[in-house]
């Protein structure tokens, strides 16, 4: 018995040395100059990892988790934040770090306990964090029932959210913190972010317009927005430390003039205050189109080379509900650029997908955020940068 115990103890270690992964060496190396901080490493999942369990990547004396994500098109990738300063080494092993702060955030979260009468929802202040919801047929603007009207998504940076109703426009939380904040917001007292707040507020307006990168079709005079659907459904099939995800599926988007199933998967990452919007239609939608909403007292600027992957729509100015600085900006392949138009609402470019897939990304930097952003140039001096990490990724060397 006792030598039949040994056998099994020895069979156990041995199963689970072999069953650990054998550590991954990476080497990175930058194809820009200027440093870039918690630059977010995307590798193939497969290169990391064949089975489940917790990952760490270490580089000089910094130590860093990994999580295991997939796109739109469900392709698992594994990412990690580095700080590139130069051709760096990263090893990729088994490990966790608990300690590590959780940057970014995702939720959908309504109330529940009452009932509907007509298009308002009747009952008490009692939330759930679902994470998953069928829009209710009844539920469109200011129905009570979602938190801030939507789902919202942010990293340590900035928080967003869109309305979950026939507006779906974008609409901006900038933050006057490195924290996480949305879990605070819109249940007591529903919308007093409207109002400055001690993490920050609403400093966008949207209205009727795009708000910052909304999903939108061209119609040959203007933006419209996804507002008649057959159904909506929206999840969180991401809610980690370093990226958060918010997914819908718009059934029956009616856009020129036919039907059509639009995918869309938003992700954020720790670090960054831009968002990445993805989208699939079936059918395609030719002239797909997003932009900023237009404000008088603030300026248009554009960057685009021919032959660059990427470009940039951008508008700067005294634009926030508090009646400061606020700096907005769409970035888009310059390849799937039909044409950047304005309505008279939005300054708009019109895309074209490839195979019914496109994306964006889309920024809001506000003058009191951590960034703390004041001139012009600094703005623009910050999109370029940004910009040159779109057209300039690192490079991933095993």
């Amino acid at each position: 018995m006792k030598t039949l115990f040994c056998l099994m103890a020895a069979f156990l270690v041995l199963f689970a040395a072999q069953s650990r992964e054998k550590p991954v060496t990476l080497t990175l190396n930058p194809t820009l100059n200027p440093p870039a901080k918690d630059y977010m490493v995307e590798v193939p999942a497969s290169l990391v990892a064949k089975s489940a369990g917790n990952f760490i990547a270490t580089y000089g004396q910094n130590t860093v988790p990994v999580e295991f994500v997939s796109n739109l098109r469900g392709e698992r990738r594994a990412i990690f934040p580095v700080d590139v300063n130069g051709t760096t080494r990263v090893t990729l092993q088994e490990g966790d770090i608990p300690s590590y702060p959780k940057r970014s955030y995702a939720e959908i979260v309504h109330k529940t306990g009452g009932q509907w009468e007509g298009n308002k929802y009747i009952g008490p202040e009692n939330w759930v964090k679902s994470n998953y919801m069928r829009k209710p047929d009844p539920c469109t603007d200011h129905s009570y029932y979602i938190k801030y009207e939507g789902p919202g998504w942010e990293s340590d940076k900035v928080a967003y959210r869109f309305y979950l109703d026939w507006r779906n426009g974008i609409d901006l939380f900038a933050k006057k913190i490195n924290d996480i904040v949305l879990p605070y917001i819109g249940a007591a007292n529903y919308d007093s972010y409207h109002n400055m707040n001690y993490w920050g507020m609403d400093v966008l307006t949207v209205g009727n317009a795009l708000g910052l990168g909304s999903i939108a079709f061209w119609d040959g005079t203007q933006a419209q927005r996804v507002a008649v659907t057959d159904s909506i459904i929206t999840w969180i099939p991401a809610d980690g430390r370093l990226r958060s995800q918010v997914r819908t599926h718009y059934y029956g988007w009616e856009a020129n003039g036919t039907r059509t199933l639009l995918q869309s998967l938003i992700s954020i990452d720790a670090g960054s205050f831009a968002s990445h919007m993805e989208l699939q239609a079936d059918p395609s939608i030719p002239n797909l189109c997003t932009g900023i909403i237009k404000d008088a007292k603030a300026e248009l600027i554009t960057r685009s080379e021919p032959g660059s992957g990427w470009s940039y729509l951008a508008t700067w100015g005294q634009q926030s509900l508090n009646k400061d600085l606020l700096g907005l900006a769409v970035f888009y392949r310059t390849a799937q650029c039909k044409q950047v138009t304005s309505d008279r609402l939005n300054h708009v470019v019109i895309l074209t997908p490839d195979k019914g897939y496109t994306e964006y990304y889309f920024m809001g930097l506000w003058e009191l955020d951590t960034e703390g952003i004041k001139t012009r140039e600094a703005f623009v001096g910050y999109l370029d940068n940004y910009l040159a990490r779109l057209n300039h990724p690192v490079k991933v060397a095993r």
